[in-house]
């Protein structure tokens, strides 16, 4: 173990649970690779919407935006920076919203 870091259960829980479950894999490698993730489909997502494939009102456009938000909050976690730390809870909450409204209206035209 590197002797810059706390042995297992004197650091960050979270952290010192990931690094059990992912063994040996370097958990800056691992947060890039999730942010990257998340960067994909929020991007994705406005590209869909600008090419009107998705509605933004629409379940996979308000998926796409939470999901890759909550991939990049992860990254965040590891490697963190409170201003892309801070859009990305707005992003989410933004997301919520429109999965909320997604929901109540398609209950409504169910009822219809």
């Amino acid at each position: 173990m590197p002797e810059n870091r706390p042995p297992h259960g004197k650091g960050q829980p979270v952290l010192d649970e990931l690094q059990l479950v992912c063994g040996n894999l370097n958990m800056d490698l691992l947060a890039d690779i999730i942010g990257m993730a998340g960067t994909s489909l929020v991007v994705g997502a406005f590209f869909l919407l600008q090419l009107n494939k998705v509605s933004p009102r629409g379940l996979t456009y308000n998926l796409m935006n939470l999901v890759g938000a909550l991939f990049l909050l992860f990254s965040l976690c590891i490697n963190f920076n409170l201003a892309s730390f801070v859009i990305e809870v707005f992003w989410i909450a933004a997301s919520v919203i429109g999965l909320v409204q997604y929901r109540r209206s398609s209950k409504t035209q169910t009822a219809a």
